[in-house]
C-alpha cells in the first residue's frame, strides 16, 4: 500500500511540474509522454482485470506504460510541429498540427481551427 501512495504522490507532483513548464516544444513532448505513460499503465492495469491469474499477467502494466510512452513521444513531436520553422537561418518543412477549439459565445458554440503554418524563434 505504501509503493501504490508512493506511485501516486509522484504522479501528481510529475504532473504538476509539466503544467509549470513554458510551452516549448520539448515540454510539450515531455508533457505528452508522461500522459502517454500513465494512460497506458492505467489501461494495462484495466486488462489484467480480464485475465485467468490476474496475479500472473502485472507485465501488462509495464507492456501499457511503455506502449503509451511511445504513443505519447510520437504525438508530442507531431504536436510541437509547424509546416515551416525558421531559425537561426535555418529553414524547416514538416507537416502542420491541426488544432480544434470550440468556444461558446452569446450563447452560441464556435469551432475554431489553427494550424501553424509558419514559426520564426527570434
Amino acid at each position: 500500500m505504501k509503493k501504490l501512495m508512493g506511485v501516486f504522490v509522484l504522479i501528481v507532483f510529475l504532473m504538476s511540474v509539466t503544467s509549470a513548464f513554458a510551452e516549448s516544444r520539448g515540454s510539450v513532448i515531455l508533457q505528452d509522454t508522461l500522459y502517454g505513460t500513465i494512460t497506458g499503465a492505467i489501461i494495462g492495469t484495466a486488462a489484467i482485470v480480464f485475465t485467468e491469474e490476474p496475479e500472473d499477467n502485472l507485465d501488462y502494466i509495464a507492456y501499457g506504460a511503455a506502449t503509451g510512452a511511445i504513443v505519447g513521444t510520437v504525438f508530442g513531436v507531431y504536436e510541437s510541429t509547424a509546416l515551416v520553422q525558421i531559425e537561426d537561418g535555418e529553414t524547416k518543412v514538416a507537416m502542420p498540427t491541426i488544432r480544434t477549439n470550440i468556444k461558446k459565445r452569446d450563447g452560441k458554440t464556435a469551432v475554431e481551427t489553427k494550424a501553424d503554418v509558419v514559426r520564426v524563434n527570434f
